[in-house]
């Protein structure tokens, strides 16, 4: 542990006198800028001689250890510099908190300084035949924040629908492909999959030797393997396949390091390309979704590498699995920018690319649009670099079902202060407030006050704002959408007729 870090936190929980009713978000707050958990556990135990899990309020275990696990990044110097040249993603320093600023400062000196990382923990855990258990428990900030914060699946389908329910009949004719992420296996059952051609499981980590990670810190269970134990896992592909829907795995990465390690190594490809055949032949999936997260410029070996590993992947899957399908999750930038993704290439070697066209916006900057057909980021003009590259037929534009409710006042908020919406809690909240429309981004979003009287403001997506997004798709004949994620309407089904009325009955 480092002594800087403990001060510095201890300084930073000391300025939020809140703070034993906030600890949760306060641990995100400080982790996400580099400190480690122990340090954080440290710090509360200087100042209050008791452990945090003692201070800890009203949060599952669950959710406690998917914080923990997911809290854990490390900043370096090369991220903070392509974090900053993208300040459209908005993941921006936290102008108004010097102590945040304060870790980013350390956490620079230690990457030029020491240029060395702390090694990381192994989890002594079981699993299946060929899958080892090293755990990194440091990485670095995914741009793609929606895919690391977790929501309440109880909560969510506590809402009750206010529109008359549907029988869908017919498939769609372009690919709609929805995301399951593991939080939301508790209410498997009440997904709705009657659009849907395809749908992956969300999501099995990756570490830097190809081992798939099964615990993380603390020797806590991976969600990801939970949920892959889990027998509600097979009720819910055994519903999939029922209604010839095809059900992917995909495989995360969120840290750059790890990212480079497999990309550099030829020992860590033959390992993950093992354990992913074993995966998929495990369960008889149909397919691999790779969602790895690279921040920052990577080197020529490491993005060779990259194409390399998916190239050998592909080719293995094919051979085992002839019908199987091989998809890249991808930034909206990387038709435009040299980041790890070589896409004329890796078009070659895989079956589609799954723009992720959302999280422009994100609770670590500012409010704004977080999918946006216009402005500086813009779906229209990223994807045009895509189809100069790729034929259309090789693109998955991917949406989101969530929103972010920000602090209208404060231009660079403390990301504890920014909330992730569901669909089915925007709309709940929504019903009786005026909607505003940007006409730049063609989004919605609303403002409201909340119960301190402090004025706040929701961007989103709704019918009319992915309508427009799903013209866009058939009008460039692109292979289909995306939906990030599956769940978040809840019993809502004006989403699901939106599908059907765009792909279904044409």
């Amino acid at each position: 542990m480092r002594d800087k870090y403990i001060e510095l936190i201890k300084e930073y929980i000391k300025e939020k006198p809140e703070y034993k009713s906030t600890l949760n978000e306060i641990k995100a707050d400080v982790l996400t800028v580099g400190a480690t958990e122990e340090e954080f556990d440290e710090a509360i135990r200087q100042i209050t001689g008791a452990k945090v899990s003692k201070l800890i309020l009203k949060e599952s275990e669950a959710q406690v250890a998917q914080s923990s696990r997911m809290a854990a990044l490390s900043v370096y110097s090369e991220t903070i510099a392509k974090l900053a040249n993208h300040a459209k993603f908005h993941i921006v320093a936290k102008k108004k908190y010097f102590v945040a600023a304060a870790l980013v400062v350390i956490l620079l000196v230690v990457a030029f300084g020491f240029g060395k990382r702390e090694s990381p923990k192994i989890a002594a855990t079981t699993a299946p035949p060929s899958i080892k258990i090293p755990i990194s428990s440091e990485g670095t900030i995914p741009l793609v924040y929606a895919n690391i914060k977790t929501v309440d699946p109880n909560k969510i389908f506590s809402i009750k629908a206010k529109n008359v329910q549907l029988t869908v009949t017919g498939k769609a004719k372009k690919e709609v492909l929805g995301f399951f992420p593991y939080w939301m296996l508790p209410k498997e059952d009440e997904v709705n999959l009657a659009t849907l051609t395809s749908v992956s499981l969300f999501g099995l980590e990756v570490d830097g030797n190809g081992n798939i990670v099964t615990a993380g810190p603390n020797d806590q269970a991976s969600g990801g393997w939970v949920m892959w134990k889990d027998s509600k896992l097979d009720d819910f592909i055994k519903r999939a396949k029922a209604s010839d829907i095809k059900v992917y795995l995909t495989l995360k990465c969120f840290d750059s390091s790890n990212i480079e390690s497999v990309a550099t190594s030829d020992n860590a490809q033959k390992a993950l390309i093992a354990n992913a055949l074993y995966l998929v032949n495990s369960k008889d999936l149909d397919g691999i979704n790779i969602d790895f997260e690279y921040v920052g410029v990577p080197t020529d070996a490491v993005r060779d590498g990259f194409t390399r590993f998916i190239t050998n992947l592909n080719a293995e899957l094919k051979r085992q699995i002839p019908n199987a399908v091989l998809t890249i999750d991808t930034y909206l930038v990387s038709g435009s920018e040299k980041d790890i993704f070589n896409i004329p290439l890796l078009a070659k070697n895989s079956d589609a690319f799954v723009i992720m066209g959302y999280d422009m916006h994100t609770p670590l900057g500012g409010p704004g649009p977080v999918s946006a057909m216009g402005g500086v980021t813009n779906i229209v003009g990223y994807v045009q670099n895509y189809l100069e590259q790729v034929d259309a037929g090789k693109l998955i534009l991917a949406v989101p079902y969530y929103g972010y409710d920000w602090p209208q006042d404060t231009a660079s908020p403390s990301a504890d202060l920014v909330k992730i919406l569901p669909y089915a809690e925007i709309a709940d909240q929504n019903q009786n407030l005026q909607l505003s429309w940007d006409d730049t981004s063609q989004t919605p979003y609303f403002t409201y006050k909340d119960d301190g009287g402090q004025s706040r403001i929701v961007h989103f997506d709704n019918v009319r704002s992915l309508g427009i997004k799903y013209d866009f798709i058939n009008r460039k004949n692109l292979k289909g959408v995306g939906i990030w994620a599956l769940g978040y309407d809840g019993q809502n089904q004006d989403l699901e007729k939106l599908l059907i009325d765009k792909f279904i009955n044409q």
